[in-house]
């Protein structure tokens, strides 16, 4: 059906019906949605008439939609917003959908193995239980953006790509293989290597991971140690548990792919120093990497150089776009607009976009503009000449504001960016920025990414040459503020909403589901405005900032970088002359380091100086905090009579000045120390104490409270198997591993198991307390967290060895839980890996 004749009811008949197939009511749906009732009420009745792009994509996740199902659904929204058919042909890479599963880490409640510190930068508990995001926790990704239908003249290169990946799979290489696809700009690199990456796929069992190395980015490449960051998520790796240094990172990366049948796609390649430490290590493993140079110095590699499309080729492409009947008329025309092309695919397709979305010109107008605008193209050299007269055309037929909205967007750090953002840097309404990007994609000058836009980095490049020769510097520096200060006001908005109830302002944000959703998606932009910021000497925002969002941190650990933001915020505080906030925000830096980086020796420093600094200036509460991040380190290395101490100070600063969260927080922590020296009963009481105030409610945010309440169950689940009532424990570890769970807190999750393990094992449930421990091991690996899989695998060691016949089992077990122990110095890690070596020596 054309699009000019789908009834504008006909999404919300759809969508109907595909709510009632799964059972769900109008209510139900808006939850797992993030939408309210009254909007899917109003699209179902066909009186929405533009449903936003962020709303549909919602809506596809919340009803499980995949393939072409996924597709129809998002397209037939797509005509609702756009009555009129613009024939509107995709570009070289339009839609780039992430279909990477996410493993959160939720080590944020439960700092070690007894005790939880929800404090005061916890997210507390209510009575209710938010749905969470599904995160599966294996992850196999599938990143491979969506493959071009129209790959023309790249049908030998793909042959011979299946060969080769044949002979990887069929085992023949010793290591992993890797191929470098290379020539100039546009000659369609990246859509031929997508395109044989989903040809290839089902080859590749262990999931396809999609790197862009922006190599030919005017800010310089991806460095390295960040693209293996990356890759390390993308297998599952959480933030905390990526190492610091790029040795780390790539051992990690090999360790992980070394059994692992893997295709990795990078993209835009810098340098052969750029690649190498992002190569598979494991047999079975392919990587394609795409570069402008053919890497002679990786060693092995097999290197396939991409010629310019025949002119038969690019008659064909631009036949697939713009209709064969067309150039089939205007065959000279045809090879001339081919030609001005540069026989670029990139351009060629750009040219062939322009032509199906006016179907009123004629080939031979459009090849006669192009001649008339080739004399302006001075700042690309020869082989891109094509390239640029085809950005120069699509952009001359922009309107005033879609150009303005293409050059300012160019502005944009991150790669990615929504309609908001774009409109600040624009300066205009979200509504005009929306639809200005839709007419960009439309152009075929930018990319879509689910809900967010992309520019290719040629495009970028042209938009920020058009920003630089149209706009004064005093416009582009305006422009650039506003972006600046947007980010940062709607970063500081998002973080509120972790905070009390209370304590929130007008906020754009329902909920704090809602914010956790865009600090997500946009901290490339944020994060690079709050360095900005920094570097600009506005402290004031830096610290407001950073201080706003202490609460998130607390429960999204594993996301950030939280050492390098609060760090900004330390040092913007002292800039600016305010110890009070120096003090909150080394109090916060004190826990970065130790919690999310394992630096306890560095995490003392700060909050040393966060000690003294709070007692300067008579600030008890910080003093507070400070001495119960401190304890919570003490137990970490082994000093419970100093914790104890430490927590009995700090709540009883936290009771003069009648702040009951700090005292619980303090108290929780004097609870987790308790049980380090053995006193299970004392620990027992301020636990129970501890739960039964998050039990009933104290006005904080939802997004963490289910978690806190679980973690709370852990630490006294632990505190009652210290006293040998095994079922008890085992109850308060069942209950937090079904919270964890609902909460997608995938860590805890394997903590509470790992413990439920333990318990059945003193009861003597030996098969159950193997398959729970089994269990927790595989969320451990798929995290990587190398300590706790050592003590699990130690764990399952012991039950092997009392199994008959299972002392081999028993002892290749130990010999990977003193792999995993690795260099690790811990105290707790060298006692572990003591003794794992003297039972290995005994057998």
């Amino acid at each position: 059906m054309p699009k000019s004749q789908v009834r504008r009811d006909q999404f919300g008949g759809l969508l109907r019906t595909l709510r009632l197939e799964r059972r769900l009511t109008q209510e139900e749906l808006a939850e797992a949605a993030g939408s309210s009732v009254r909007g899917i009420r109003e699209m179902e009745r066909g009186r929405v008439r533009n449903p936003q792009r962020r709303t549909v994509v919602l809506l596809a996740d919340a009803l499980r939609l995949a393939g072409a199902d996924r597709d129809r659904f998002v397209a037939l929204a797509r005509v609702e917003r756009q009555p009129h058919d613009r024939g509107a042909v995709p570009d070289d890479r339009a839609v780039v959908p992430d279909d990477r599963a996410v493993v959160p880490d939720d080590r944020a409640v439960v700092p070690d193995d007894r005790v939880a510190v929800p404090g005061d930068r916890a997210v507390v508990p209510d009575d209710g239980v938010p749905v969470p995001h599904d995160r599966p926790a294996v992850v196999v990704p599938g990143e491979l953006p969506t493959a071009v239908p129209d790959l023309a003249g790249r049908a030998e290169i793909l042959e011979r790509l299946s060969a080769l990946a044949a002979d990887v799979t069929a085992g023949q290489p010793d290591t992993a293989s890797v191929v470098v696809l290379h020539g100039p700009p546009g000659i369609g690199k990246t859509s031929l290597a997508v395109v044989a990456g989903h040809r290839l796929s089902p080859a590749f069992a262990g999931g396809q991971v999609f790197v862009d190395l922006q190599g030919v980015s005017p800010d310089g490449p991806v460095d390295p140690a960040e693209a293996l960051a990356g890759l390390l998520r993308s297998l599952g790796v959480p933030d905390s548990r990526v190492p610091v240094s790029l040795a780390e990172r790539g051992g990690l990366f090999r360790t992980l792919t070394r059994d692992r049948p893997l295709l990795v796609v990078l993209d835009n390649a810098a340098s052969e120093a750029q690649v190498r430490p992002l190569l598979p290590a494991g047999r079975g493993c392919l990587a394609l990497v795409t570069c402008r140079r053919p890497l002679t110095g990786l060693a092995g590699a097999v290197r396939l150089p991409l010629d310019l499309l025949t002119p038969a080729a690019g008659r064909l492409l631009l036949a697939a776009i713009v209709g064969a009947d067309r150039i089939a008329a205007e065959p000279v025309a045809a090879d001339q607009l081919v030609k001005l092309c540069g026989r670029l695919p990139l351009a060629v397709r750009i040219a062939g976009n322009r032509l199906a979305s006016r179907p009123q010109w004629s080939v031979g107008w459009l090849v006669d503009l192009l001649h008339d605008q080739r004399q302006r193209l001075t700042a690309l050299t020869a082989g891109d000449l094509g390239v640029r007269s085809a950005f120069e055309v699509s952009y001359r037929q922009l309107d005033p504001m879609t150009a303005r909205v293409f050059r300012r967007a160019s502005l944009i750090p991150g790669t990615d960016f929504e309609p908001a953002l774009v409109a600040a840097v624009a300066g205009t309404t979200e509504e005009t920025a929306a639809a200005a990007l839709e007419e960009l994609v439309e152009a075929g000058v930018l990319l879509t990414l689910g809900d967010r836009y992309q520019f290719h980095d040629l495009v970028r490049l042209y938009a920020q040459e058009r920003l630089d020769a149209e706009e004064q510097q005093d416009c582009r520096t305006r422009a650039h503020d506003q972006m600046v200060g947007w980010l940062l006001r709607r970063t500081r908005q998002a973080g509120l909403m972790f905070e009390p109830v209370a304590c929130r302002v007008d906020s754009p944000f329902d909920d704090d589901r809602a914010a956790a959703y865009w600090l997500d998606r946009e901290s490339g932009n944020w994060l690079a405005a709050l360095r900005d910021a920094a570097r600009r000497g506005r402290h004031a925002d830096v610290v407001a900032v950073t201080r706003a969002l202490h609460w998130y941190s607390d429960a999204n650990s594993h996301r950030h970088s939280w050492d390098e933001i609060f760090s900004l915020g330390v040092a913007a505080a002292r800039a600016a002359g305010s110890p009070r906030d120096e003090a909150v925000l080394l109090n916060f830096l004190g826990w970065a380091r130790y919690f999310c980086r394992d630096r306890n020796t560095d995490g003392l420093a700060a909050l040393d100086r966060a000690l003294e600094l709070a007692r300067l200036i008579g600030d008890r509460r910080e003093e507070a905090w400070a001495l119960t991040y401190t304890a919570a380190i003490f137990i970490r290395i082994g000093s419970g009579v100093l914790a104890v101490d430490h927590c009995r100070r700090a709540v009883g600063l936290f009771r003069e000045i009648g702040y009951a969260l700090g005292e619980n927080g303090a108290a929780s922590v004097q609870g987790g120390a308790l049980a380090a020296l053995g006193r299970f009963a004392e620990a027992v009481d301020l636990h129970r104490d501890v739960l039964a105030f998050y039990g009933h409610g104290s006005g904080l945010s939802r997004t963490g409270a289910v978690v806190a309440r679980a973690g709370a169950m852990m630490s006294l689940g632990a505190d009652l198997a210290g006293m040998g009532q095994w079922r008890a424990a085992a109850d308060e570890y069942a209950h937090a591993r079904r919270l964890f769970h609902r909460c997608g807190a995938t860590f805890s999750e394997a903590n509470a198991i790992h413990r439920y393990g333990l318990v059945l094992q003193a009861l003597g449930e030996v098969d159950a307390a193997a398959e729970a421990l089994g269990a927790a091991l595989a969320l451990y690996s798929a995290l990587s967290c190398p300590w706790w899989e050592a003590q699990t695998l130690y764990a399952l060691a012991a039950l092997a060895g009392s199994a008959a016949g299972g002392a081999a089992d028993a002892r290749q077990l130990r010999e990977r839980a003193l792999d995993r122990c690795g260099e690790l110095d811990a105290p707790e890690v060298r006692t572990l890996r003591a003794t794992l070596r003297r039972e290995l020596a005994e057998f």
